[in-house]
């Protein structure tokens, strides 16, 4: 235990608002901030402080008493405590009398010694918990007499339903339960009303049966049953149901089941259902009933809603509530916090992430806690959020870091020491003195400040003969990394940058006490960091007092802190107040940019609206000039005012166009009889209205005159009026094909919504971020603004549309992420990213290595829009020089001799070193050959010296270009590697072309042609097969699957590989068509033909990232998967080719809704590249399948080892399970599993078989 600690118990956590009672009758409120079983630990304000002082004048500390309440916001439980010790703000407390019911209860607060599956969550208040009580009490009264109707209507649809069974059997069931309904209504509605009144709720466990391999129809056609009718009430209801969200909102009332509103029909529905339960009906019984409940019930709530608005109107929630103003303003003041105080779901120790077994080191608790799954139905920018929580992040960094040192261990190259190996460790208590001093020299210091890792270490040396030990050592790489990639966060000013440095240290001294620090969303050093972000965010404009108050409480943090961070917690609360008054300015601005830009908008919908009707009434035809000028002078003008004042249903709007009808009725029969004096009266009263710019009154009366008091037989001077021209779009410029990728963007275009941020790159080296305030209607224009709330960009539908699809505008659902989280995941990608070019690159030259390059083949290979040729080429004469010169002189050869490869081949094409004195690199195969004879030329050109003496050196070349039956990377080297023997043959400086062989070409042009000519797939002889995936521990969530493998044999009856099938079909743009047809087959043959689900668990479809391009295919499978009896609970997708999506959200967007429906997804050939890990973070796929490059050569090779531990780590750390592919060894198979793999494939496991010997 910490000599520091005053208790003999542990110590408990918890924030729970309390009071504390003196006796005397005053009650000040408080919050326990933890307790153990001898007593409590209590904050309250400064204001309470003082009141104590003055009670506690007299020098006694009395008896006093701490309430607070229950679970159910009910009950009150009392404490009778004595004061132990008092500091500023807070005072530690014995128990005087013991009270186990109060501490049960406190537990169950905390969720300390048990599993939460309480029914409700606490309300953040008693006011609110108040104004809750009164709200779920008006659902109860309002939902009463509809059930009672309800369950009348249950029994006679029950019972019309017996006398329309196809059997006995099925009519006594309708009539029995009929007859439990009536028996036992009140039941059923106690159940339900209990629900009700409970609006919070926990975050659930997830739908009945998600999971596969224990997956109930019934319960899950249940589950789906209830989302459809939820779904169709929220649409019922939307305009209430937001204004209700919005108020919550206000009060802070939310809950964790992912539906939007805590009192919305989802409420409603699930409590039917759970008083329903009660019966134990069958799924034909239940369906009658939850038809009639939807009948009865759910559309008859929407007076429920508003009765709920107004009783919080009541309360003074939002009383003007104005919905798109509202929404404008919410955009400028989401706190932080609100991301930071998630809270996680209890994590079961079923769900657990499995780890590798290890030295115990600090940390490794956290990262034994897995995250809470992923809910349904979120949106993808939601997802994302999510997806980087930083949970276990001080664990999954420490990991990486050490897999990286082991790496480099295993190449020769270790980290040099920082401390003399005899040097005596530091204990945890001398480490803090000599941070403190630290601390106090940095706050002394005013000039730039060294790396925190080089201060601290310097430090430690310099306090004699001592040193770090290894985790301490750990503790300061990981801190010292974060605070980089904090100060690298591009929302930061440099401002803000220099404040956060300042805090290096006593974060350091935080972590090496409790690494949980990166794990735990509630720690205030967490808050301050993200506040300072907030308040010194990039493009903003800090105001100077502002500044100057920050200055301050950043200097006292580095001041005063040693080990209680209730300094950090006051600098919240002052920094919260700051954040306020910023947030101020910002919506009041808003306000005057959006009231504009209504304005203008309002201006130009009246404008419109008056041409449209004076066209149709003077388009086409002769008008009396009269009328022209009166329109000009004025009248259009006054027509436009009156229709944004009073409206086009307004009766002032019909008066002044009947002025226009009754001109033109004049002028076509001048018989027709007109009140003169009245019509004169109505223009001249009009005219004065308007602004006194326009042409004097008196003039368009003598015009008026002389048409309307003139002789019948002289006609009026007529001005001839054009009808309007209509616009058309100017689409004709543009292809059919550009047309339909803008319109994609402008269909990306209309998703915005206000309050998104987006990065303006018209200068990407000074990107700006601005927010989305204001849509006009019909999505016709969009209004920016910059962190002060300024107006900064203005764009039409088309525009923004076209900067969006340049790169110009991108929008970023990142933005508001908290500093600290994304500067954790930040270092922690950083970090991978080492890991993995390590793996990829040679460490000699810099170059791609082999496995590298030959999945740039591979990708390449997939690609159609350009052309390139393979250059393999051997340097000659080397051997010599290696071995007279040496090999330090050898080495130095190969590095310059990489230099020159990579400035002759260019920006953006690949250059490899296969081994030894090989190289290759992909060129534009248009000039292959002469490419090929410069490198060999400017190899030769260079003079090589060492110890005195002169060295030239020559190569060989061969060239490959792109045929079709290198339908591979490994057949495209074999090919090189052919074409590279045959160039030695011919002498130094040759180059050889390498060409197909007659009967190779024949065979290769007939699969093309194969492929190529697909049409109908169940004509062809197409051949599935399956390999299964096992689990390697039990806590893998899924049961064994298997994947399906696809062929196809020639018209010879020849069978066409899986790998030659796939990539010809991608080449000739037949993969949709492959993937809609396997989908619908493996879909027809699970409902038909698959084995019993608890012998055979599911299915893993392929779709290639060119499929996933094709919006038709998407719907396709949407639409199959949501049919009644589609059984998704056994389909899945592993998504191949990533690289080659298009639009990585849309498809993100895809998996979000598949997953809806119960499918789980999976990213194919991870870690082959530099772009798995976006795609990890920007998929929300449920696993990731590990490139089969990695497992080859697992059992001999530390630098594979070291990748897969790292992926491994990755994919644990953003909750995700790994799957290894191609495992052809039973060593193999073990290592995997130590290294945390979930899940293994290959032939170790079992062989591919035929799909029908399943069944």
């Amino acid at each position: 235990m910490d000599p520091r600690e005053r208790r003999s118990s542990p110590r408990q956590p918890i924030k729970l608002a309390a009071q504390i009672d003196l006796g005397n009758g005053d009650a000040w409120p408080c919050q326990i901030a933890d307790f153990c079983a001898e007593g409590l630990f209590v904050r309250y304000s400064s204001e309470t402080s003082k009141k104590l002082d003055r009670a506690f004048a007299s020098g006694t500390l009395p008896e006093l008493v701490i309430r607070f309440r229950g679970l159910d916001g009910a009950r009150r439980h009392e404490l009778h405590v004595s004061i132990v010790r008092r500091i500023d703000g807070a005072m530690g407390v014995n128990f005087s009398r013991p009270n186990p019911e109060a501490v049960d209860a406190m537990l169950q607060q905390c969720g300390g010694s048990r599993r939460q599956d309480r029914s409700s969550l606490r309300a953040p208040s008693d006011r609110v918990q108040f104004v809750l009580h009164q709200s779920a009490k008006a659902v109860i009264q309002f939902i009463e007499p509809l059930m009672d109707a309800c369950f009348v209507q249950m029994v006679e649809g029950l019972k019309q339903a017996a006398q329309k069974a196809s059997n006995d059997q099925q009519a006594n069931e309708y009539m029995d339960a009929s007859g439990q309904i009536q028996a036992r209504q009140r039941v059923i509605w106690h159940q339900m009303a209990r629900s009700l009144e409970s609006p919070l709720k926990p975050a659930p466990k997830g739908f009945p049966g998600s999971e596969l391999s224990v997956v109930d129809k019934g319960e899950f056609e249940d589950w789906l049953t209830i989302r459809v009718m939820v779904t169709k009430a929220d649409t019922q209801y939307r305009g209430d149901l937001l204004q209700l969200k919005l108020r919550l909102d206000k009060l802070g009332i939310a809950n964790a089941t992912g539906h939007h509103n805590p009192l919305g029909p989802s409420l409603v529905c699930e409590a039917f259902h759970n008083g329903l339960n009660q019966l134990k009906a069958t799924r034909e019984v239940e369906k009658i009933c939850l038809r009639v409940f939807e009948q009865t019930v759910l559309q008859q709530l929407g007076p429920l809603y508003k009765e709920l608005n107004d009783i919080l109107i009541r309360h003074g929630v939002l009383p003007d509530l104005d919905l798109s103003k509202y929404l404008s303003e919410q955009a400028g003041e989401k706190p932080e916090e609100s991301k930071e105080q998630v809270k996680r779901e209890p994590v079961t120790e079923e769900s657990a992430a499995t780890e590798p077994k290890s030295k115990p080191k600090a940390g490794d608790e956290a990262a034994k806690t897995a995250q809470a799954r992923r809910k349904p139905g979120m949106l993808g920018g939601e997802f994302r959020g999510y997806a980087q929580a930083a949970q276990t992040a001080f664990a999954t960094v420490r990991n990486l870091l050490n897999t990286l040192s082991a790496s480099r261990v295993a190449r020769g190259d270790p980290e040099p020491m920082p401390f003399q190996p005899n040097a005596r460790p530091l204990s945890s208590g001398e480490l803090q003195r000599e941070l403190q001093q630290l601390q106090s020299q940095t706050v002394e210091a005013g000039e730039e400040l060294a790396p925190l890792k080089d201060r601290v270490v310097e430090k430690v040396k310099a306090s004699g003969d001592n040193r770090l030990d290894e985790e301490q050592q750990e503790t300061v790489d990981v801190v010292d990394r974060f605070f980089k990639s904090v100060v690298e966060s591009p929302k930061l000013s440099e401002y803000a940058q220099e404040r956060m440095r300042q805090l290096e240290v006593p974060v350091l001294k935080v972590v090496m006490r409790d690494p949980a620090f990166f794990d735990d969303q509630d720690s205030p050093v967490r808050g301050v960091m993200n506040r300072l972000a907030q308040l010194g965010v990039k493009g903003g404009r800090i105001n100077p007092v502002v500044q100057r108050r920050v200055d301050e409480l950043v200097q006292r943090i580095a001041t005063d802190f040693e080990q209680d961070t209730g300094v950090f917690e006051h600098t919240v609360q002052e920094l919260d107040t700051l954040i306020d008054r910023q947030n101020l300015v910002y919506r009041r601005n808003v306000e005057r940019v959006t009231a504009a830009a209504e304005g203008a908008q309002k201006v130009a919908e009246s404008k419109k609206a008056v041409a449209e009707v004076l066209d149709q009434k003077l388009g086409g035809r002769k008008v009396p000039k009269a009328v022209l000028s009166l329109l000009d002078g004025g009248w259009r003008d006054l027509l436009s005012l009156t229709w944004i004042r009073q409206g086009p249903d307004s009766q002032l709007w019909q008066d002044y166009l009947a002025v226009i009808d009754s001109l033109l009725s004049f002028a076509d029969d001048p018989n027709s009889s007109i009140n003169l004096p009245e019509l004169l009266r109505v223009i001249q009263d009009g005219l004065a209205s308007i602004s006194s710019n326009h042409m004097p009154s008196s003039q368009i009366r003598d015009e008026l005159k002389q048409f309307l008091v003139r002789s019948p037989e002289k006609s009026p001077e007529l001005v001839e009026v054009p009808p309007a021209k209509t616009e058309q779009p100017d689409t004709k410029k543009l292809s059919d094909r550009e047309q339909r990728s803008l319109q994609r963007w402008i269909n990306r275009a209309q998703q915005l919504r206000t309050g998104d941020w987006l990065r303006d790159q018209e200068k990407p080296d000074e990107p700006q971020y601005i927010r989305l305030v204001w849509i006009a209607r019909a999505f016709s224009r969009f209004v920016f603004v910059n962190h002060q709330g300024m107006r900064v960009v203005e764009l039409e539908l088309e525009a923004l549309a076209r900067q969006m699809r340049k790169g110009i505008i991108v929008p970023d659902s990142q933005y508001e992420r908290p500093l600290v989280d994304e500067s954790i995941d930040r270092m922690v990608r950083k970090v991978y990213d080492q890991l993995s070019w390590a793996s990829t690159h040679d460490e000699l030259t810099g170059l791609l290595g082999r496995r590298e390059f030959e999945r740039m083949l591979d990708q390449q290979l997939a690609r159609r829009e350009d052309e390139r040729s393979l250059v393999r080429l051997d340097l000659r004469r080397f051997r010599l020089l290696n071995d007279t010169a040496g090999y330090q002189a050898g080495d130095e050869t190969l590095k310059r001799v990489a230099d020159i490869l990579r400035n002759h081949v260019g920006d953006g094409m690949p250059v490899a070193r296969l081994a030894g004195n090989e190289f290759a690199m992909l060129v534009p195969s248009e000039s292959a050959s002469d490419a090929a004879g410069d490198l060999i030329r400017a190899v030769e050109a260079a003079e090589f010296s060492f110890g005195g003496r002169d060295y030239r050196l020559s190569a060989s070349a061969g060239v490959v270009p792109t045929l079709p039956a290198l339908v591979s990377a490994e057949r495209w080297l074999r090919a090189s590697e052919q074409a590279l023997a045959a160039s030695r043959q011919q002498g130094h400086g040759k180059v050889s072309e390498y060409a197909l062989g007659a009967e190779d070409q024949a065979r290769q042009e007939q699969i093309a042609a194969k492929v190529a000519s697909l049409s109908d797939l169940n004509e062809e002889r197409m051949l599935l097969r399956c390999q299964k995936i096992i689990p390697l521990h039990a806590k893998a969530s899924m049961a064994a699957q298997y994947e399906v493998l696809i062929s196809m044999y020639d018209d010879d009856g020849n069978l066409i590989t899986g790998r030659d099938f796939v990539r010809m079909a991608e080449r000739y743009d037949r993969m949709q068509a492959v993937d809609r047809w396997v989908v619908g087959h493996m879909l027809d043959w699970l409902r038909e033909q698959a084995p019993d689900p608890r012998h055979f668990g599911g299915v893993c479809i392929n779709l290639s990232g060119y499929s996933m391009n094709d919006q038709s295919l998407l719907e396709f499978i949407y639409e199959k998967l949501s049919e009644k009896d589609a059984p998704i609970e056994r389909l899945w997708f592993e998504l191949t080719e990533a690289s080659a999506i298009n639009d990585v959200q849309s498809v993100a967007d895809f998996i979000v809704e598949m997953k809806e429906l119960g499918c789980r997804f999976c990213l194919g050939n991870f870690g082959s590249g530099p772009s798995s890990f976006e795609f990890m973070r920007s998929l929300p796929v449920d696993l990731i399948k590990i490139d089969s490059a990695f497992t080859g050569q697992l059992s001999t090779s530390e630098t594979d080892r070291a990748m897969v531990r790292s992926m491994v780590d990755m994919a644990h750390y953003m909750n995700r399970e790994v799957i290894a592919s191609q495992v052809e060894s039973r060593d193999v198979l073990d290592m995997l599993r130590q290294l945390g793999v979930d899940y293994a494939q290959g032939f170790v496991v079992e062989k591919p078989r035929l799909l029908d010997s399943l069944t």
